[in-house]
């Protein structure tokens, strides 16, 4: 009989079945993550290849042991000539094919985190394994030999606008300043900046910094891929400790999901892409709503929008949680009104204070109206399908191709608003919590990234992931893996705009998201 206040123990046979238990369940979750990081490693030698036309990356011109796997492989003389698409398929699907297998050893590491659940190791060792194994890879990407995409530059150019120039990124384009060294990396040259004040502060600073370190083109490269790498795994810590308030037992399974995304590590460390930084302050303000820091939450969110405008279109689905969770208290419609009034209220006197540095009137906001986004199609469903229906109205109705285009692309851009509106609106119905908010949010923006938007690249699915990370599980999930996956393929496409295959973009990257959602249709009409 156990004496009052002694320790229980445990017998040796069950600890040592535990620890078993343990170990293996870890060890399946960490043979994951090191295929992922082989998937990644096998990038360097045939990122750099001539076919797969990516900009060399300026740290590979600094430190050309970068080179050194590719140039080992195929030779230098691949690594260093330009090879035509047409004839470097072959290395540009090796290229989508260490992605796409990168990701499907994602999608088994999560899988292999939900089995864990809430497992004591999981309490012990689950965060340290989600960042050391997103740093690790982190690191790999942003030591990348390649850039997947030339943005850094823009916003090299941005950031030296403000600090050195001495000018307002919003209002004032590139080529304003052509005697600027690093002018000719920019492919927007004549674009005024389409990101918020916060992010175009957070530039000036890197500029500035990069100056101290002597200017080089290097130097402001490694220190945005280094912005967006910290960005990460803050934001993979977010994951966790919102989860940690939520949902415990989806706190590893959620943070693999976003820190271990092959498409979030690649447009983060390897592009530095802004997306980071955005979705950092989006979920620092969801821990605030977690944990009741309202206010804060709010600011935090404002935050958001105010580095990158895309989380304007959550609010009003976060303003339908309030009016649910008034109404259900009993709350009178004054008073529901005022309540949506005054957090309205933080969030635009969070945006006005940051943007009043760089406030010159109404032609501040001008470059959101006139941005590439708002005026083409490009590498979307909706681009697709613009393609037959320009040559049906060329036929049918003898327009000439300008006008066909003209007459087709606005027509779908009304019907993509209008089905965008139509679903957004049905993600109201979810909003009675703050979990279901957050379900709400991801199904919105993936809506936007299937159905409305024109312009699409890669790196938007990173938004869905963040979100879809935070979420309760289901075909959010599912459906935000296949697109993370699918959209990846588009780096194997987008070098051959000669060939016929360049057609088929848009199909390979949303065909499998797509029939997937629709199965989910099919099978819920039958049920």
């Amino acid at each position: 009989m156990r004496r009052p206040g002694a320790r229980a123990t445990t017998s040796a046979p069950h600890s040592s079945g535990e620890r078993e238990n343990t170990w293996v369940a870890l060890r399946r979750v960490a043979l994951a993550g090191a295929g992922i990081e082989a998937f990644l490693l096998a990038l360097y030698v045939v990122a750099p290849l001539g076919g797969v036309t990516q900009t060399i990356s300026p740290l590979a011109r600094v430190w050309p042991w970068l080179l050194w796997p590719a140039r080992a492989v195929f030779g230098a003389t691949l690594v260093d000539a330009s090879v035509t698409p047409s004839q470097g398929w072959a290395q540009l699907a090796l290229f989508v094919a260490l992605l796409v297998g990168a990701s499907l050893a994602w999608g088994l590491a999560v899988w292999r985190a939900r089995e864990a659940g809430a497992a004591d190791w999981v309490e012990r060792w689950g965060l340290w394994l989600a960042l050391g194994g997103a740093a690790l890879m982190g690191v790999t990407l942003a030591l990348l030999p390649s850039l997947p995409s030339d943005d850094v530059f823009s916003y090299i150019l941005y950031g030296r606008i403000s600090a050195l120039h001495h000018a307002n990124p919003l209002v004032a384009a590139p080529s304003d300043f052509p005697h600027d060294p690093f002018l000719s990396l920019v492919y927007w040259q004549t674009t005024r900046s389409v990101y918020g004040p916060v992010w175009l502060g957070l530039s000036a600073v890197v500029a500035r910094l990069a100056e101290a370190l002597g200017g080089g083109l290097a130097a402001y490269v490694a220190l945005f891929k280094l912005v967006g790498l910290a960005a990460h795994l803050a934001n993979t810590a977010l994951v966790w400790a919102i989860l940690g308030r939520l949902a415990p037992g989806r706190r590893l399974a959620g943070a693999l999901f976003y820190g271990w995304s092959p498409l979030c590590l690649l447009e983060f460390s390897a592009s530095a892409h802004n997306d980071a930084v955005m979705l950092l302050f989006l979920l620092l303000g969801i821990y605030a709503l977690a944990r009741g820091w309202e206010v804060a939450g709010l600011a935090l969110i404002g935050l958001s929008i105010a580095t990158k405008v895309t989380p304007v279109a959550l609010l009003p689905l976060y303003g339908g949680y309030v009016v649910w969770r008034a109404r259900a208290a009993g709350e009178p419609w004054a008073r529901v009104a005022l309540a949506l009034a005054w957090r309205a209220g933080v969030v635009a006197l969070t945006v006005a204070l940051a943007t009043a540095p760089l406030w010159a009137g109404p032609r501040t906001f001008g470059a959101l109206l006139f941005s590439p986004p708002a005026q083409q199609l490009d590498n979307s469903l909706l681009e697709s399908v613009s393609w037959p229906l320009r040559w049906l109205a060329q036929g049918a109705f003898g327009l000439s191709v300008d006008q066909a285009r003209t007459v087709v692309e606005t027509g779908l851009k009304a019907l993509a608003l209008l089905a965008f509106t139509g679903l957004w609106l049905w993600e109201f119905r979810r909003t009675r919590s703050l979990e279901g908010t957050l379900t709400a949010w991801g199904w919105a923006l993936l809506w936007f990234a299937l159905v409305a938007s024109g312009w699409f690249w890669p790196w938007y699915v990173t938004w869905v992931v963040a979100l879809a990370a935070v979420a309760p599980w289901g075909r959010l999930q599912v459906a935000t893996g296949l697109l993370a996956g699918g959209a990846l393929t588009l780096y194997g496409f987008l070098p051959l705009q000669a060939s016929p295959v360049y057609g088929y973009r848009s199909v390979v990257a949303f065909g499998p998201v797509v029939a997937y959602l629709a199965w989910q249709g099919w099978r819920a009409r039958r049920g």
